[in-house]
């Protein structure tokens, strides 16, 4: 897809965004039921929970929701290549089970982290066949219509600690932290082997990058993450895992970072100190508001770092009020059209009011 051809308004807004520049409003993806859907593309389905990953089947998906779904303000057709959260395990050795309705799980395969370093990535393998099988026929298929994300390849700290197990991770990063690091080393070499791979598919056909979420550049983005950081205090992930994400940003020209968990708020410093970092996205604990933790998310933003979460459309007016609309991207669905359109105009009036 041209996006800058397309979408022309939607790329200034992003890269404005990017800048931390002025504007009238937050960047906003918004998503509704279409007012008019196309009726004669059926919703898809499938006998087996683990059919969803066949390419024909991501296809139709696709198709379904370009035929039932309004993108308002900044949403654009975005489409997630979901293999799961970290499917690189299943590319260097490991497996996926997709057997579950809307769950993925990545079995142990390693007895000992100091087994890690021998693995290697496996393009020709199961999963990443299906992986560029899957891409290649959105790019091909409708490419024209809608942009392709790259998939979730996971972090380095989450592929080793599905690789052997969390608890015996936990233990490594106490007994036997030099090993934790010459994992984490090595795990950098195979993500990059992966994302380089993956943007090889989408380069000639998108002149835009996305990840998972549906942050856009017209360079090369990607959103890390370290979930495993929920378990650990600020002192073993920045000895052992913080460095990895510097450094791994460094590849990117709008890095951006996944923080999600009960405690990882503490984890905020490590991920500032460099200055590298140009977005974070904030999850916060299941069932709560992403308001809750305003303050935090205004100190991100202080230290000229982007925001992005998900709100409800009537927690607009709190998120505009407390936060810098500059960098701020807000997803948001909506009810209806009417809905997005009116919460557009809100966002307006809000934000002019934020600045007096």
């Amino acid at each position: 897809m041209e996006f800058a051809k397309r979408y022309p308004e939607i790329l200034e807004r992003f890269e404005r965004f990017w800048e931390g520049a002025e504007t009238d409003r937050p960047v906003m993806f918004i998503t509704a039921p279409k007012d008019e859907p196309d009726t004669s593309v059926p919703k898809p389905s499938w006998p087996r929970p683990e059919d969803r990953v066949l390419p024909e089947n991501m296809v139709a998906d696709a198709r379904w929701r370009l035929a039932s779904t309004a993108y308002l303000a900044e949403g654009y057709p975005h489409f997630f290549v979901n293999y799961g959260p970290g499917i690189l395990h299943g590319c260097i050795g490991g497996d996926a089970d997709f057997t579950h309705e809307d769950t993925v799980w990545f079995p142990e395969f390693l007895s000992d982290i100091e087994e890690f370093t021998s693995l290697e990535f496996h393009p020709e393998g199961k999963w990443w066949s299906a992986i560029r099988a899957t891409t290649e026929a959105l790019l091909e298929e409708l490419g024209e219509e809608l942009v392709v994300s790259f998939t979730d390849i996971g972090g380095a700290a989450d592929i080793i600690a599905s690789a052997i197990g969390s608890e015996k991770l936990l233990y490594d990063v106490v007994d036997r932290p030099e090993a934790v690091k010459a994992a984490v080393d090595h795990c950098q070499k195979l993500w990059l082997q992966a994302y380089e791979l993956n943007y090889s598919y989408l380069r000639p056909h998108q002149d835009v990058t996305t990840p998972w979420w549906p942050v856009l550049a017209r360079g090369t983005t990607y959103m890390t993450q370290c979930d495993f950081n929920a378990m650990i205090g600020p002192k073993v992930f920045d000895e052992l895992f913080a460095e990895e994400l510097w450094t791994l940003w460094e590849h990117f020209e709008y890095p951006c970072y996944h923080l999600d968990g009960i405690g990882t708020e503490v984890h905020v410093p490590a991920l500032l100190r460099p200055g590298i970092l140009r977005c974070l996205q904030w999850v916060p604990e299941p069932g709560t508001s992403a308001l809750l933790h305003t303050p935090m998310l205004r100190q991100i933003q202080e230290a000229g770092v982007n925001v992005t979460f998900a709100i409800t459309p009537d927690e607009l007016e709190q998120t505009i009020r407390g936060l810098d609309p500059r960098r701020l991207m807000l997803y948001v669905d909506c009810e209806s059209e009417a809905q997005g359109r009116a919460l557009i105009e809100e966002a307006r009036r809000l934000t002019a009011d934020h600045w007096g």
